[in-house]
């Protein structure tokens, strides 16, 4: 818990500081305005049933308007630089969250608990918690009751320490009730992110464009129906149990309330009745035992307020905390020096599978060299590329680039160095010129050379002939005017991102699976001339980039079984690159 708080203050102190001091201004001006009235109430009765003196009195309501019109004057200023503080602090740490979600080890991004983790750390810092908002409020309502306890247990002693006896012992009972509730939401917090990504899962089928086709012509509505009726129902069940088993507890809660001030102002009724104190006593005492009450309550409440919010934010600080294996390389790579690639003894498998997926590769690709990985599905090509691009490291033996173990490469300055076009690739519902700028947001570029770009990819006329130009979005999400590109325009947009990147080494892993043979041999053949002197590695299980490769690697049986140019390989008795070349040749005649 401590280092929890420690997290969150400390980020406080470091970036806005000025936030503590408001905090500890209200925490001050919070408990030292009830005693205004408190006090000040106590001459006002004894003067009105003494002498009523009427200049007496005058002072003493002015003091008691003044006092309070200060104090809330000061704490409304105080709360509103809070606020603003408070919204400057949600922003700020949710970019942290998603910007650990978007850098963390990419394995991490496949692992249900991770996930279920991420889950977690979001609604640990939202409803469940208020944030940084909800903290600091539990921490000024806690410290501003510990300095009210302070003053009115004073007060109380001195004038009746019986009443601070009968206070406590109430007390004991509302925070037993306080401390099952929190109990009870924690249960419903361990059990909830599941259920909740799930639910989230299912609403986001039902209203995602590319599910939108498949759920029309295969009748999916009444399945994803099922899915989202059953997802939603034990989103409820949790709810309504939380909702009765905290409702009971309020009504134990109120129950006890009722009791203390019975006792209390039966007590002092009976002291006021007998001649013990005067009215004035009987006010002070009156407010002070339910101010010593209240505060003693409210000091209880908001230790386990505080202590429940903890253990909520706790699951941030978890999650923000994962480590990364990736990033703990610090090496640099020079620009000027020419990449040569090594995997040495590599071999590697999932986590969680027990096979190996990769097993003793050894190959080296020199600088400008363009090699050509082909192979059956599920013989590893695009695992090989996974291991190169770090998106997982290897199990056993090392790649080297320029002699160097990439793990100890900058992970950053490394992953520079690739540009990488996965049979997978994605578009933002972002603008044309955003969704090539992912390739190198930062770098600053000309329009003239995004222009270049686009005639090389291939997206120059599809780009002229549109409103909005680069600038028109992609898909129709926050746009009417946006585009849904075809298959080949969404290719020729990943290449030029690919291009506009600028790195040493290009990767093309099936970006074009989906063509037909013929199409993707021209497109093969179009992005090697553009690349011109770059390392390159095509991937594929067709052969549209093995004639104009330098080298071809062939993966069988998750190793690399033959290894060559076209010539030698097309020669090879019985090879399986033969074979191969022989079924897809007329494509390539």
């Amino acid at each position: 818990m401590l280092k929890t708080l420690k997290y969150f203050y400390g980020t406080a102190w470091r970036e806005r500081p000025f936030y503590l001091l408001f905090l500890l201004a209200s925490i001050l001006l919070n408990a030292g305005q009830p005693f205004i009235n408190l006090i000040l109430s106590k001459y006002l009765l004894e003067e009105l049933v003494g002498d009523r003196n009427t200049e007496i009195l005058l002072w003493i309501v002015a003091g008691i308007v003044i006092g309070n019109l200060l104090f809330l004057s000061l704490i409304h200023v105080a709360r509103t630089n809070l606020a603003k503080y408070d919204d400057w602090f949600e922003r700020y740490f949710y970019d942290r969250l998603s910007l650990k979600s978007m850098t963390m080890d990419y394995p991490l991004t496949e692992n249900p608990e991770t996930l279920n983790q991420r889950r977690k750390a979001d609604e640990g810092m939202a409803w469940y918690s208020g944030g940084m908002k909800g903290l600091s409020e539990s921490i000024q309502l806690l410290f501003s009751y510990a300095l009210i306890l302070a003053g009115v247990v004073s007060i109380v002693a001195v004038m009746s320490p019986v009443l601070l006896i009968v206070a406590s012992f109430a007390v004991i009972g509302g925070t037993f009730t306080v401390w099952q509730t929190g109990k009870i939401q924690k249960i419903e917090f361990e059990k909830f992110p599941k259920v909740n990504r799930a639910f989230g899962y299912a609403t986001r089928n039902i209203l995602e464009v590319k599910f939108a086709k498949s759920i029309r012509l295969y009748h999916g509505a009444p399945m994803m129906r099922e899915q989202f009726v059953n997802t939603t129902k034990k989103c409820s069940d949790i709810f309504y149990y939380t909702a009765n088993s905290i409702g009971r507890w309020n009504c134990v809660g109120s129950f006890v309330n009722f009791l203390k001030g019975l006792c209390i102002y039966g007590y002092l009724s009976y002291k006021l009745l007998t001649g013990t104190i005067g009215i004035g006593d009987f006010t002070l005492l009156a407010g002070a035992s339910n101010s010593l009450k209240d505060s003693l309550q409210g000091l209880l409440n908001q230790l386990q307020e505080v202590h429940r919010k903890l253990n909520f934010m706790r699951e941030y600080v978890k999650f923000i905390d994962t480590e990364d294996t990736h990033r703990l390389g610090t090496q640099t790579i020079s620009e000027k020096t020419l990449p040569v690639i090594e995997f040495r003894n590599v071999s590697f498998r999932y986590p969680s599978m027990q096979g190996y997926v990769l097993k003793d590769i050894n190959i080296t690709i020199s600088q400008g060299q363009h090699l050509s990985v082909v192979g059956l599905n599920g013989a590893g090509k695009t695992t090989f590329i996974k291991l190169l691009c770090r998106l997982y490291d290897v199990d056993e033996g090392e790649i080297l680039l320029n002699g160097v173990n990439i793990k100890n490469f900058d992970y950053d300055a490394y992953i520079k160095e690739l540009a990488v076009v996965f049979q997978d690739f994605k578009m933002f519902a972002l603008s044309i010129r955003e969704n090539i700028k992912l390739g190198d947001w930062e770098k600053e570029v000309r329009e003239q050379d995004m222009e270049n770009i686009c005639v090389l990819s291939g997206l120059a006329q599809k780009v002229e002939a549109l409103p909005k130009g680069m600038d028109t979005q992609i898909y129709k999400y926050f746009d009417k005017e946006g585009i849904e590109p075809s298959g080949g325009e969404m290719q020729k947009l990943a290449i030029a991102r690919a291009l506009y990147k600028d790195a040493p080494i290009v990767i093309l892993d099936e970006p074009t699976a989906a063509l037909d043979p013929v199409a993707e041999y021209d497109i093969y053949r179009q992005f090697d001339t553009l690349i011109g002197g770059k390392t390159a590695i095509y991937i594929s299980h067709r052969l549209s980039s093995c004639k104009f490769c330098d080298k071809i690697a062939v993966f069988a049986d998750n190793t690399i079984k033959e290894y060559g140019t076209h010539e030698e390989l097309a020669k090879m008795p019985d090879g399986i690159y033969a074979e191969m070349f022989k079924a897809q040749a007329r494509y390539y005649a």
